[in-house]
């Protein structure tokens, strides 16, 4: 079985743009930004909302 990119596994918690934004000390606007031009990976809902793996935010807070 392939994995799909958009897959975040059962325990993967998913934060969305204000909950980053309040990590990074940024407006939300600026974490879609980022999003956007790649600087930070994002998923998106069926609804078209972006979302980002916790794992991924701790990693650029670390890293």
């Amino acid at each position: 079985m392939s994995a799909n990119k958009n897959d975040t596994g059962p325990a993967e918690r998913l934060l969305t743009p204000g909950e980053v934004a309040h990590i990074f000390g940024v407006d939300p606007k600026t974490v879609n930004r980022w999003s956007l031009t790649g600087k930070i990976p994002s998923l998106k809902t069926p609804g078209g909302q972006r979302r980002y793996r916790e794992t991924d935010i701790n990693a650029l807070l670390n890293g």
